[in-house]
């Protein structure tokens, strides 16, 4: 759509300020650097007149910013003789997308009385620091900010974003309480609780969501999952997996999390069951396949469901979850074998290697792999943590 508005306005023989700012706006959408030549040519040939235009001068400095110009619309927003809380806004979102979030911090601090669309992009930018300071900045705007502002949605589901993303999940929960519930209000939070390696709560948020009504989405079934392989509750997991719409269940990632799930809690009939009805498994279902034998002490079916994987699904995380799946079983030959055909040994294929030698008391083999890695490279505690115990 935004090339063809560019395409429209250059049938334009007097283009007024409509017109131009409908061609920003068109060129802000493309994010591109044809895009931005585009805008800076019409900026320059524009008359004078329309640099009084406060609508303009904003569609122009989001065209900007978002086609990555950053200097240009400081330039022009620090120029402006009259700086509206919409320029403020449009800066402070390019900020944040050019992933200049202290900037956008710096720039709200200039603003007299910011409005609730700033006051988000301001919870916005501390969520994209994540950093203690950014936490106490959000929440002392949160605690100044006027009582209108907490009846809107969009604004507190960034304040919660923030809380969540600061590790401040008991402040988040107070706003939560305030909120009018939806399913991405509700994710939040319970991504929050994972965070914070607490799956119990972030299960009895999906109940509650069940108890007010709402629908979790693909999305919230992956966190529902993900606490289900922490909690390792096998009626409670096979409660919910049965619940699960069928629509969401024939998910690639809802199957890949499941295997990943059951393997985790000792069901591998469970997580092959669903591997062997996948109509064309990934290489991440292939690896969750694997770690579940791993897991499980069946490291000859992992090593046979290796044999089956497509050659461009083989990569360094399989052959990590292949050796230590031959570790846990004590499949010396076939760790051998896999670990000569690999190309290309990290750190981590040595690791688990030399995991498998020694949990096998071939220690002398072990440290001759040690010493051959550290060769041409520094020495690594994971390495001699798995040879010593």
């Amino acid at each position: 759509m935004g090339k063809t508005a560019i395409d429209l306005f250059n049938e334009i023989e007097v283009p007024d300020e409509f017109t131009t700012t409908f061609l920003f706006n068109a060129c802000a959408q493309l994010e591109n650097n044809e895009a931005l030549n585009v805008t800076k040519k019409i900026a320059k040939e524009m008359p004078k007149a329309f640099q009084l235009d406060h609508i303009l001068l904003t569609s122009l400095l989001d065209a900007l910013i978002k086609c990555g110009d950053v200097i240009s619309a400081e330039t022009l927003f620090y120029n402006a003789k009259k700086k509206t809380l919409a320029m403020y806004g449009a800066m402070m979102k390019g900020y944040i997308k050019n992933n200049m979030a202290k900037k956008a911090i710096d720039l709200f601090n200039e603003i007299r009385i910011p409005d609730e669309i700033t006051t988000t992009l301001l919870f916005n930018a501390c969520a994209q620091l994540e950093t203690n300071e950014a936490l106490n900045r959000a929440k002392k705007i949160a605690k100044e900010m006027p009582k209108s502002f907490q009846s809107d949605q969009i604004l507190l589901t960034s304040l919660l974003d923030v809380l969540i993303k600061c590790g401040d999940c008991a402040s988040a929960e107070i706003v939560f309480s305030k909120m009018k519930k939806n399913v991405i209000v509700y994710g939040h939070l319970m991504n929050g609780f994972l965070k914070e390696n607490n799956p119990e709560k972030t299960l009895d948020l999906f109940n509650q969501m069940i108890i007010d009504g709402i629908e979790p989405n693909h999305i919230l079934y992956l966190s529902v999952i993900k606490a289900l392989s922490q909690v390792a509750d096998y009626s409670l997991s096979q409660s919910i997996v049965e619940r699960i719409p069928k629509s969401i269940f024939a998910d690639r990632q809802i199957q890949n999390s499941l295997i990943h799930m059951w393997g985790k809690l000792g069901f591998v009939h469970k997580a092959k069951e669903i591997f062997e009805n996948m109509i064309e498994p990934d290489q991440i279902g292939y690896g969750a396949m694997i770690n579940t034998y791993g897991l499980n002490g069946m490291g000859t079916q992992a090593v046979e469901l290796y044999s089956q994987m497509p050659t461009e699904f083989i990569h360094d995380a399989i052959h990590v979850s292949l050796l230590n799946a031959c570790s846990h079983s004590g499949l010396i030959d076939q760790a051998h074998a896999i670990f000569k055909s690999v190309q290309l040994k990290t750190d981590k294929i040595y690791t688990s290697m030399i995991d498998c030698l020694s949990r096998g008391s071939f220690l002398d083999e072990a440290q001759k792999l040690i010493d051959e890695f550290e060769c041409h490279n520094a020495p690594s505690w994971p390495m001699y943590s798995k040879y010593l115990l």
